[in-house]
């Protein structure tokens, strides 16, 4: 749902606000994948060690689901990608680094345990497809504050509520919406009548007062209320459409206490009768919950669990979970012997008709990413970008999509031209950070997401008049840029702002590349890698010549899709040895014991040994 933070209420007055998992001394920011989490080694007990790799067994076996044959086990990227998400959101501890420390499997099933229960599962404690596929699932970026074993202790208690450690030390609490979504079909006052109703869903039962302020009014609220994208002065930009929804700060005495942003690209609605957007009433009731001190709720009727769950019916008729009203009465006390005087406003009027379709209208068929076939791929600022028709997909440098449904490309990319149904490469240009789109034989330059100017012919770059590209990369070896067309590519030098003389080059020179793929990317690690179709060619850093196993299916590692049944003729020799965090093993289950393949636990212990290299 979103990022709540606090301000700590003995903080030095002038010091920034921060997200209130930095006092609990969690990670300093949500975005960078957390330290790998699994066995590390000290004096006297490697992984390497039989006794290690023992114990890593030991550790894995417990996480797989005693199936039968036919169902399916969980892959070596998925427990890896498992144990991260349960250390990102607080049920596991980071690993210390100046220690060895090796997690017990009793303290792994109780962390699954726990992140079942909040996600309303049953608590089998086995990292299954079902616990899988719920940690891709829209929600809150703050740890879900309880720890592991307070959870435990407390599983047969009725509660399960969380608090912060702060709240208003007031009764009647002021709001404004400062800034209104762009892209909705919402007018205005219906957003401001669905805060009023969010806001007074909390009142009713705990006597708050909640006051709207004038536009015109200098006094600055408690709790001021914005629609926002990317990056807007706060520390914590939003990741586009389909990712966080939206964030909110604990109550305290800095200025930002209180504050509550929603993502302006997400398609805010209200009273959707097909399903379709963010329902904004039921994501604003919960990150005002936030606002007032309260964390998330592992109760399955709660309004404060971390998952987004869609609409809960009219604002005028809602009214919050037992478990939600005692955790607010924890902090406010309970609702005053005279009647609350809830605020009058107009009821709502009917949901509006949905905002004319663009061309590139969201009623067009979504493509399938596993396919591959992208119309251009790109690393910007450390996200891996894939472009296919007038949608595009992110990966995060933590190794998971920002959402698996794609966003549009339009609105994100302000000011590029409607007539641009298809982005055929992009690349982060090297000494400014612009990042440029290619689409036929010209290009457009943008500052973060902003247009600048009018689109440039691909002749300022030295290719051809009326030549288009296929890929576009810089190379960090050299700080070249490198733009291919079929089976040649030319050369670039961006700090003289020149082409470099004799070229065009043959491809072959890439030993290995296919020929006019359809992108090129460097990775975050240094390793550049050429796509076609489906497949993907892997150079190691500074090398010209393609890994001997290559070409590899895309998907699995990028997109995370599973596994094809079989990969496609390659001239190459087999595969001979295990690389961390790019196996490709058919994984099976032996028939007589109903126990995992050896192959399978091999992969596992590579990679918790080895790491997952950065894509």
């Amino acid at each position: 749902w979103c990022l709540s933070g606090s301000r700590a209420r003995s903080a030095a007055p002038g010091a920034p606000a921060h997200p209130s998992y930095l006092a609990r001394g969690s990670q300093a920011s949500p975005g960078p994948r957390p330290p790998p989490v699994g066995p590390q080694s000290g004096p006297g007990q490697t992984p390497s060690s039989p006794a290690g790799m023992l114990r890593l067994l030991a550790l894995l076996l417990p996480l797989l689901p005693p199936s039968p044959v036919s169902a399916p086990e969980p892959s070596a990227q998925d427990v890896s990608l498992g144990v991260e998400w349960l250390t990102r959101y607080g049920y596991l501890p980071p690993p210390h680094p100046a220690q060895a420390q090796l997690q017990s499997p009793a303290k792994l099933r109780d962390a699954i345990k726990v992140m079942q229960r909040f996600a309303g599962l049953p608590e089998t404690g086995i990292l299954d497809r079902v616990t899988m596929a719920t940690m891709q699932r829209p929600r809150c970026s703050l740890p879900d504050v309880l720890g592991v074993a307070e959870l435990v202790r407390r599983r047969r208690r009725r509660r399960r509520y969380a608090l912060s450690s702060s709240k208003w030390e007031k009764r009647t609490l002021t709001w404004r919406v400062r800034s209104f979504p762009q892209s909705s079909a919402l007018t205005a006052e219906t957003v401001r009548t669905l805060m009023h109703h969010a806001l007074s869903t909390w009142g009713i039962e705990s006597g708050l007062r909640f006051q709207e302020l004038d536009s015109q009014d200098p006094t600055e609220p408690d709790i001021l209320i914005d629609f926002a994208r990317a990056y807007h002065q706060d520390s914590y930009p939003f990741d586009g459409q389909g990712g966080t929804l939206a964030h909110a700060f604990f109550p305290g005495e800095h200025p930002i206490s209180g504050d509550t942003h929603f993502d302006d690209e997400e398609t805010w609605t209200y009273g959707s009768k097909d399903g379709e957007g963010t329902d904004l009433f039921a994501v604003a009731v919960h990150e005002f919950g936030h606002a007032l001190g309260l964390g998330h709720s592992s109760a399955p009727n709660s309004i404060m669990r971390p998952f987004y769950q869609g609409p809960v019916g009219e604002p005028h008729k809602y009214r919050l979970s037992q478990d939600d009203r005692e955790g607010l009465q924890q902090l406010y006390g309970k609702v005053p012997e005279t009647p609350y005087d809830k605020p009058t406003r107009k009821p709502l009027a009917p949901a509006p008709p949905p905002p004319a379709l663009p061309p590139d209208s969201p009623s067009l068929p979504v493509p399938d990413r596993c396919d591959g076939n992208f119309d251009a791929i790109a690393n910007i600022r450390g996200e891996i970008f894939f472009f296919k028709g007038p949608w595009f997909w992110r990966l995060q440098p933590s190794g998971q999509l920002v959402s698996p449904r794609p966003a549009r490309l339009h609105r994100f990319w302000e000011g590029l031209p409607a007539e641009v149904k298809v982005i055929q490469a992009a690349y982060a240009r090297h000494p400014d950070g612009r990042i440029l789109l290619f689409s036929g034989p010209q290009f457009w330059v943008f500052q973060d997401r902003q247009l600048e100017g009018a689109p440039r012919p691909l002749t300022e770059l030295g290719l051809p008049a009326g030549e288009e590209v296929d890929a576009v990369f810089s190379w960090p070896l050299n700080g070249k840029t490198y733009l291919i067309r079929g089976g040649r590519y030319w050369r670039y030098d961006e700090a003289a702002a020149r082409p470099d003389p004799g070229y065009p080059r043959d491809l072959s020179l890439w030993e290995g590349a296919p020929h006019a793929p359809d992108d090129v990317s460097v990775s975050n690690a240094g390793d550049t890698y050429f796509f076609k179709g489906a497949h993907y060619w892997r150079f190691p850093k500074g090398s010209v010549k393609a890994d001997p196993d290559s070409p590899q299916p895309m998907g699995p590692k990028w997109l995370d899709c599973p596994a094809p049944s079989a990969r496609p003729h390659s001239p190459r020799p087999p595969r001979a040895t295990l690389e961390p965090g790019t196996c490709d093993c058919s994984c099976e289950i032996n028939e007589a014991s109903g126990r995992p393949s050896l192959s399978f636990l091999l992969s596992l212990l590579a990679l918790l040994v080895g790491g997952v290299a950065s894509p």
